[in-house]
């Protein structure tokens, strides 16, 4: 799990230095501020971490090569040259955080060359973990497109968040309770109204009682739901999960969004380590009300661009309440226009 966080001329940051991070963390701010760029750098030092020791016993690789190919594939810089995601104007990128209490440190500082230095040495096996990134986008209509691009021809388009979710997303589902994710996956079923995504001969399904629908005829928001299911029942989210998800208030109902956010507070206690980009104030207020009610600390990251200093972030607590950010702006704005007309009619 990760402890903290600092950025040094990364992409839109000149410096971002989030500490100490916690079991749910979120991120807001506007577009074009930094927050999916955020969440990748953490799941690739994650995922590059996990790879790392997956292949230790086979072809020996050093963690820079495989952080190396987990920043290209996951960015897709132009050129295929990772000083692209050098703030401009700048020499070099730092990127450090604190990984199960471990410092972990890269830097690029050469515009001329795309290898890393000053990288951390890994010689002490971590608690075991595992790493999943859930896009916005929906990614089970277009599996076969994906698995296609990445896994036979090795073509950019899709990047490795995509890969690796439709690799976990295929592991067969398990009989049982799900005994520290249960409540969760009660959230979920409630949701979908008992209904299940399936993998059915080389295809997904959405089954309810005794009805199949292809995901062609289902709503992208039970997609988006039902992955979340799947994974739980799957065992790919468990206990020692780092669990990133952007933006996953797309195509959801309201009542749906407030549901998942009960079932993501549920999956932090439960062990697992949540982050989330957003744009909803029912995502953030919702949140909220828990921090408050449980006392249970859960920073967030505020990101806004500036004239001269790129994108700078703000850093709050929702147990202290909601953050001054632009959707509360926003939605306070409408409110006053709402008693504004009431008043005039």
């Amino acid at each position: 799990m990760f402890n903290n966080i600092v950025l040094e001329n990364l992409a839109a940051f000149q410096k971002l230095d989030w500490q100490p991070l916690d079991r749910i963390n979120l991120i807001i701010g506007e577009n074009d501020t930094g927050k999916t760029y955020l969440l990748k750098i953490l799941y690739c030092l994650a995922r590059s971490i996990e790879e790392f020791y997956k292949t230790s016993t086979g072809p020996s690789r050093t963690w820079q090569e495989v952080l190396e190919n987990k920043l290209l594939w996951t960015f897709q810089p132009p050129d295929w040259h990772l000083n692209h995601l050098i703030l401009k104007g700048q020499e070099r990128l730092q990127v450090s955080a604190g990984f199960y209490d471990t410092p972990l440190k890269f830097v690029l500082g050469d515009k001329a060359t795309t290898t890393l230095s000053e990288i951390s040495e890994l010689t002490e096996p971590f608690p075991q973990f595992n790493t999943l990134f859930i896009p916005p986008k929906e990614i089970l209509s277009a599996f076969d497109a994906i698995a296609a691009t990445r896994e036979q021809l090795e073509i950019a388009g899709f990047d490795d968040t995509f890969l690796y979710l439709i690799k976990a997303l295929r592991l067969p589902v398990t009989r049982g309770q799900i005994q520290d994710t249960q409540e969760a996956v009660t959230i979920l079923d409630r949701i979908l109204k008992t209904g299940q995504i399936q993998f059915d001969k080389q295809r997904f399904i959405f089954k309810r009682d005794q009805t199949q629908y292809a995901m062609s005829e289902t709503a992208e928001g039970i997609k988006k739901i039902g992955i979340l299911q799947t994974l739980i029942r799957n065992r790919k989210i468990k206990q020692g999960t780092i669990l990133f998800i952007d933006e996953p208030e797309v195509n959801l109902h309201p009542k749906a969004i407030v549901g998942l956010v009960e079932m993501l507070f549920h999956l932090a206690s439960a062990g697992i380590q949540v982050y989330i980009a957003t744009h909803s104030y029912f995502i953030l207020k919702r949140f909220e009300l828990l921090a408050r009610q449980h006392n249970e600390r859960i920073p967030v990251c505020s990101l806004y661009r500036t004239e001269t200093k790129g994108v700078m972030a703000d850093f709050y607590d929702l147990r202290d309440g909601m953050p001054p950010n632009p959707i509360i702006d926003v939605s306070v704005e409408l409110y006053e226009q709402d008693v504004r007309l009431d008043i005039e009619l």
